[in-house]
């Protein structure tokens, strides 16, 4: 792939799913990748990264790799104008930031 930001997502929750497929049509540079797929496994593994969890979200630029709430706020920040703004909360508490990352996600299949 000749893209060098990545969104690797949980291809069996919908909504994840949904949301990756809105970000790459609000930003063609984004590339999606499904969690569970070899190339997904590879580009973790190639940044040491090598336990894949499948509850949260991985955002990849070149070779920095984030996750849960950082992820989300990085994604924000690669969209224009009004959802960039969401990226203005990375600089809460990370602890109170996938705090609320994880509580979203643990009910994330019922949306």
């Amino acid at each position: 792939m000749s893209k060098n930001i990545f969104i690797l997502y949980d291809e069996k929750c919908r909504f994840c799913t949904r949301f990756a497929h809105w970000a790459t049509e609000k930003n063609s540079s984004l590339a999606i990748v499904p969690i569970r797929s070899k190339e997904a496994k590879q580009l973790l593994k190639k940044r040491g990264v090598h336990f894949v969890d499948l509850q949260t979200v991985y955002f990849i630029k070149e070779e920095k790799v984030n996750t849960r709430s950082l992820a989300i706020f990085n994604i924000a920040y690669h969209l224009s104008f009004p959802y960039r703004l969401l990226s203005v909360f990375k600089f809460l508490p990370r602890s109170f930031t996938d705090y609320c990352y994880k509580i979203f996600a643990k009910y994330r299949t019922k949306f």
